[in-house]
């Protein structure tokens, strides 16, 4: 029988892979509050990490629906110009 895994026990990867993307879409303030709490985490672990690098950024990006829902690492880090 395997342990029970948790959402913050996920590696990164795992995190940006399992995440409702498109919480914030939703009708139902469960599925908002779950998705809400999913960023907080995954938040948390990149800043105990050392914060966004482009690599992390791309690897997020892999995961999340085209569009409105990806990350841009310039206009994140203010690097835009």
């Amino acid at each position: 029988m395997s342990k029970q895994r948790y959402f913050d026990d996920l590696t990164l990867e795992e995190m940006f892979k399992h995440h409702d993307h498109t919480y914030m879409m939703s009708d139902d303030s469960r599925y908002y509050e779950a998705g809400r709490r999913e960023r907080d985490l995954i938040h948390d672990k990149v800043k105990a990490e050392g914060g966004w690098t482009r690599e992390m950024v791309d690897l997020y990006n892999k995961y999340a629906p085209e569009g409105m829902f990806q990350m841009d690492y310039d206009f994140l880090t203010n690097k835009a110009e």
